[in-house]
């Protein structure tokens, strides 16, 4: 599923996305609150919801709802400062209202991606700390799904400007260099085929071609050529055929998207970072072996699998 880069967002932008979310959700009555001290509350909403948590039971009560909002692409809701320290804040005023009569349900919504222990602990919490019986922690992988859903949500906030022009299946590479990496005893080891990239026939004429400036040339050469020799091997042994076509999958997608786009980046540099990026942001599970990625990366380009040969 494409991603959406949520954290790329300002408090202000997600608190207005969500409250667009819960008006799909609710109804056209959700209220939204301005900036300011909120007293633990960015909207709310009182009647029978239009279709949450389901069109086939809709909840009814007073809702609450809060927006938490962060900046960093890998968080997570069972982090500590999450879980434990913002909690902790919003318990004391979560309790007020529900002993002043102003709320039955609660929810938060936050951009971290949900892990399945936070799911059910951080509402139990929150009920067991306030005595509210209605809470629910909606995350990362929910938001995504309501704006697939409702695409004009995401133009409405700008997401749609914000969001990389690159659309790809990133799964497919990010099982070659999970494998790959399995199969290495040393990243770091040079190899003695270095030479023959070093002098790839018609490689300074490509990186004109693409606009590859001499730095990032030079950045390749030095850093990811010496590792070329061991995923040619990986990729021609017979026990690798899937992967091989894994790999050349991704690299026929990514070859026309950045000849499609190629006017939105500033050069060929800019292109291939981009590409590291949006792999690393949407497949964090391989950020131990993010070193492989742009060695992968850098070997399609040189290899000609990916940019312009003419």
């Amino acid at each position: 599923m494409p991603r959406f880069p949520l954290h790329d967002l300002s408090d202000t932008e997600f608190e207005h996305l969500v409250v667009l979310i819960c008006r799909e959700l609710m109804g056209s009555g959700i209220t939204s609150f301005a900036a300011g001290r909120d007293g633990g509350k960015d909207a709310k909403f009182e009647g029978t919801a239009t279709a949450f948590p389901s069109t086939a039971s809709p909840a009814s009560g007073k809702f609450i709802i809060q927006a938490k909002h962060t900046s960093f692409p890998v968080a997570s809701c069972s982090d500590y400062d999450f879980e434990t320290t913002l909690i902790d804040k919003e318990i004391p005023k979560i309790t007020r209202m529900f002993d002043a009569g102003s709320l039955t349900h609660y929810l938060i919504f936050t951009n971290r991606r949900k892990t399945g222990g936070a799911e059910d602990r951080i509402p139990e919490r929150i009920r067991t700390a306030t005595g509210v019986q209605h809470v629910w922690l909606r995350g990362l992988e929910d938001i995504e799904r309501e704006l697939q859903r409702h695409p004009h949500i995401a133009k409405a906030v700008g997401l749609d400007k914000l969001r990389s022009p690159i659309q790809f299946v990133p799964e497919d590479l990010r099982d070659v260099i999970l494998a790959l990496h399995s199969h290495r005893q040393s990243l770091p080891v040079a190899f003695d085929s270095e030479h023959d990239f070093r002098n790839y026939p018609g490689l300074d004429a490509k990186n004109e071609i693409n606009g590859l400036t001499p730095a990032y040339d030079a950045y390749i050469k030095e850093n990811s050529m010496p590792h070329f020799h061991d995923i040619e091997n990986f990729l021609k042994n017979p026990r690798n055929e899937t992967l091989k076509k894994q790999y050349h999958t991704v690299a026929d997608e990514l070859k026309g998207q950045l000849i499609v786009h190629r006017e939105r980046f500033t050069n060929f540099d800019d292109a291939l970072e981009t590409l590291y990026n949006l792999i690393h942001e949407r497949c964090p599970e391989i950020q131990p072996v993010r070193r492989i990625v742009k060695i992968v990366i850098h070997y399609m380009y040189v290899n000609c699998e990916i940019g312009q040969k003419a």
